[in-house]
């Protein structure tokens, strides 16, 4: 990696931690506003996730949510790619633990090759421009 590379991550990351900021404190604004209203007894969040859920069960998708994040705020390829993965991910896990079409650990661990591969995708597809900070037009 060269000098005007870094330069240009340490640009990027900058340029979209406020956004970033916004939609994080956004996300946990809300979840924390659901989960006090359960708490406080105004709102009964078993009704919707059912009597056996597990509060640990939802940690992966915080993961999703970040990549969301990350992919609401990308300025290059590279952080689309990488919020894309994160969304992959995370998904996969809270299907995984949720027993979703079947799915566990040991029957859908391709699932995390595929991602990785479609990362590597992605950014070989755009080369140099998605680690240099090159702009994303939507």
């Amino acid at each position: 990696m060269n000098l005007h590379t870094a330069r240009n991550e340490i640009r990027d990351c900058r340029d979209d931690r406020p956004r970033r900021q916004l939609l994080w404190g956004l996300a946990l604004v809300i979840f924390g506003t659901l989960f006090l209203l359960d708490r406080l007894n105004y709102f009964d969040l078993t009704l919707y996730l059912g009597p056996q859920a597990k509060w640990w069960h939802f940690l992966p998708l915080l993961l999703a949510l970040g990549g969301l994040i990350r992919l609401l705020s990308a300025n290059s390829v590279r952080q689309v790619a990488k919020g894309l993965v994160r969304i992959v991910v995370g998904l996969w896990l809270f299907a995984c633990l949720e027993l979703w079409a079947g799915l566990t650990f040991e029957n859908s661990w391709p699932v995390l090759l595929v991602a990785a591969g479609a990362q590597m995708l992605v950014r070989g597809w755009y080369g140099r421009g998605s680690k240099s900070g090159e702009e994303v037009t939507p």
